[in-house]
């Protein structure tokens, strides 16, 4: 398991749950077999293929894993068929058929075709960190975290949880950090990639890949009003990502600090292997997300982290 992107939720109670509780609340809530006439179904899985433990805690760290299983009904598929009952219609009948015999016609084929569609599961790890009472989310979707943050919440009852909300604006700083590299925190470093958007109404972007970002280029664009809302940052040689305006951190990627630990871990054993891989990248995000939030005065986070 490696996280790669991390939309955060920040507690705006401290989390109470035991690991027990939360291994006995997901393990109630699980994802159900699709049914035949069901477009969608979602619960919880291990995440471990195999195994039943529903959750794996490290530090305080528990690790999960939200399912959601879907059938696909392609729709030229449905189109198709629909076509060919009211070609049949006409011709058997002659008569030509109405708008609201043809909704019909569709509602009664999908309702047929349904069960022999496909299915297809996607899974999303997400990490419920006990100790610093935030949740990470696996996507690079605010509204797909918010589906997992919703059966978490039936799940456990209740789950009282809220967006990063700094008092810093993240654009503002992180476009002073290409102006300028000399003003990003210590143990932080620009990257090679960042996205530019103007302020107003047009909403005209800039994307910039594999660039010295303090080149006169993206300056200009900085001086002609443009901010910067997506911008790759390493941390302490130790990890990299792309952390957005709202701060949330996309492309995660380990740094050899990191990297040359992960490379040593024991992939044949599937429960050690999971182990080692929260306790390395767990620990390191928890820390960079601590900064984060320090810096840019996130409410509620600041003054816990000084």
């Amino acid at each position: 398991m490696w996280l790669r992107n991390l939309c955060v939720f920040l507690g705006t109670e401290s989390f109470e749950w035991t690991p027990a509780e939360l291994e006995s609340a997901l393990a109630e809530a699980l994802c159900p077999e699709c049914g035949d006439q069901n477009v969608s179904v979602g619960g919880f899985v291990p995440p471990i293929k195999g195994e039943h433990a529903m959750t794996h805690v490290v530090d305080g760290l528990a690790v999960g894993t939200y399912q959601e299983i879907s059938r696909v009904l392609p729709g030229p598929v449905l189109s198709e068929e629909v076509e060919e009952r009211i070609e049949r219609i006409q011709a058997n009948e002659g008569r030509t058929v109405g708008r609201k015999e043809k909704a019909d016609i569709r509602d009664q084929a999908h309702f047929e075709l349904l069960p022999r569609a496909f299915t297809r599961s996607k899974r999303t790890p997400f990490v419920v960190d006990l100790r610093a009472s935030r949740v990470w989310v696996d996507v690079s979707s605010e509204s797909r975290a918010e589906t997992v943050i919703t059966a978490l919440r039936e799940a456990l009852g209740s789950l009282p949880v809220t967006r990063p909300e700094p008092r810093m604006n993240p654009a503002e700083e992180l476009s002073r950090w290409v102006a300028d590299d000399t003003t990003l925190p210590n143990g932080f470093e620009c990257g090679d990639r960042c996205l530019l958007e103007s302020t107003d109404e047009v909403k005209s972007s800039v994307r910039i890949n594999a660039m010295d970002l303090q080149q006169d280029e993206v300056r200009a664009h900085l001086a002609a009003g443009m901010q910067a809302t997506k911008l790759n940052v390493a941390i302490d040689d130790a990890i990299e990502f792309d952390l957005d305006e709202h701060l949330d951190l996309k492309r995660i990627r380990a740094l050899d600090l990191i990297q040359d630990d992960l490379d040593s871990v024991d992939a044949d054993d599937p429960v050690a292997e999971l182990t080692a891989r929260i306790a390395l990248q767990g620990e390191a995000l928890r820390g960079i997300l601590d900064r984060l939030y320090t810096h840019f005065g996130v409410v509620g986070e600041a003054a816990e982290a000084a």
